[in-house]
């Protein structure tokens, strides 16, 4: 792909360089908004072959690129070079005009998206420490084991001090403070006395304790509470003090509230989220599994998993066991074999090109929008095979009561971290192949009964 003429044609269709407001990527789209919505040519996009897909969202704009979307991403920033014509990057008071929910979802976005290749690389390197230690080739007292598992638990267990980067820096704070004030509740000597439930003490007054290794939840509003803080103190302080005020009073400030006050509101909610987890799951996991093995997929259309997303870490990181993760990725598989079916039956060219690199996309990496916008939107009847493949899955994923032991994404390549469940994988494999097969024979029989309609 010639990515610079892909951003060059991208830039053209949205209306220019100086009609680019805020861009943005995630693994494989492009997300954007613009200052005039009536320059943007949406036939032009949805009608250029480099691109699988183009999404309005309610003025959040969506090109889907795939696997190469960073490449992308940086051509057009060369190309149109942005900085000089203003656009931003960064959260925006523009941004104040979008609905709640839209701004809502942008945040927890641009806070998590960093992360995901780390957390999905954490629950391999996890899963592979897994089969070395059931096999016998790797000690759990071995140095090596302790180094491997340190890999692949360093993310999650200090993700208080990185989701302080990125929190502050979308809620428009000093990110290097919030990053300070993640570590300073994560110092060893500190963490070692906040055994949770404990009572203790800082300058006399007593607070419910909680351990913050793993949590997502307290570190997040409280950087929401540092941006206000940080706000208010730049305007009320003279400017000649802010350099060395505003991160000191910042510091001695939040670092007591989130031990005090963030921490256990945040455990708080943390809890109820957990409870309503165990009320849906213990209630009827099959049922469950299913729901997320049909929904989950048109929930990542939709862009609605940024919320989904932070709880089902949260669960994972208190319980070290997750259900959903392995049932919502069933819909994933059941597009895979969509696109098998399409690659090998379907007499269009075009669209079994697309079959044939989508299909590969996903089986290696799990990426789905290729075949999600390049096949299924382009025949609606498709979802018809992606719901009864997502849903078998799911319920196989139900029965046998499949879960996680570690993030990961679908495909080859994410095997290995479900592996680390290696008292269920052997059904999660089963689970793949439910899905693969119904996807694949429900296309074909779609396929099949729009050529006898056809043909009269």
């Amino acid at each position: 792909m010639d990515y610079q003429k892909v951003a060059s044609e991208v830039l053209d269709a949205i209306g220019g360089k100086e009609n680019l407001e805020e861009l943005t990527h995630c693994a494989t789209r492009l997300r954007f908004s613009v200052n005039d919505k009536s320059k943007i040519n949406e036939e032009k996009l949805k009608n250029n072959t480099k691109i699988l897909g183009f999404v309005n969202n309610n003025g959040n704009y969506q090109i889907i690129i795939g696997p190469s979307v960073q490449d992308v991403y940086n051509a057009i920033r060369n190309t149109g070079d942005l900085e000089a014509s203003g656009t931003k990057n960064i959260h925006t008071d523009e941004a104040e005009k979008k609905s709640i929910l839209d701004r809502f979802l942008a945040t927890i976005s641009a806070i998590f998206t960093p992360y995901i290749p780390i957390l999905a690389t954490s629950g391999i390197i996890l899963g592979l420490i897994a089969i070395a230690t059931n096999f016998g080739w790797l000690s759990e007292e071995s140095p090596t084991y302790i180094t491997l598992n340190a890999m692949g638990n360093a993310l999650l267990y200090f993700f208080p001090i990185l989701l302080a980067f990125t929190a502050a820096k979308r809620f428009g704070a000093n990110p290097f403070v919030g990053a300070t004030i993640g570590a300073a509740i994560m110092h060893p000597s500190l963490s070692g006395i906040l055994v949770s439930g404990e009572n203790v003490s800082f300058l006399g007054i007593s607070y419910s304790a909680m351990n913050f290794a793993n949590t997502v939840i307290p570190i997040i509003i409280a950087m929401w509470v540092f941006s206000y803080t940080e706000k208010f103190l730049r305007t009320y302080l003279p400017k000649v003090l802010h350099f060395m005020l505003i991160p000191l009073l910042s510091i001695l400030l939040m670092v007591p509230l989130t031990l005090m006050v963030f921490g256990p509101v945040g455990n708080l909610f943390a809890g109820w989220i957990a409870a309503l987890y165990r009320f849906l799951s213990d209630g009827n996991l099959i049922v469950f599994s299913v729901v997320f093995g049909v929904l989950f997929i048109f929930v990542i259309m939709l862009g609605l998993h940024w919320v989904v997303l932070p709880l089902q870490l949260q669960i994972l990181a208190e319980q070290g066991m997750e259900y959903s993760l392995a049932a919502g990725g069933m819909g994933n598989y059941a597009l895979l074999g969509i696109a098998l079916a399409v690659l090998i039956f379907h007499k269009d060219k075009k669209m079994k090109e697309v079959a044939g690199s989508a299909g590969f996309v996903n089986l290696i990496s799990g990426i789905t929008e290729p075949t999600l916008y390049g096949i299924c939107m382009k025949n609606k009847r498709y979802f018809l095979a992606l719901i009864l493949g997502g849903a078998t899955g799911g319920l196989v994923c139900g029965v046998f009561g499949i879960y996680v032991k570690a993030f990961a994404f679908t495909g080859v390549i994410g095997l290995p971290a479900f592996a680390a469940a290696s008292e269920v994988f052997v059904y999660y494999l089963i689970a793949i192949f439910s899905s693969i097969t119904v996807g694949f024979a429900a296309t074909y029989l779609l396929d099949r009964r729009q050529k006898k309609e056809s043909n009269g």
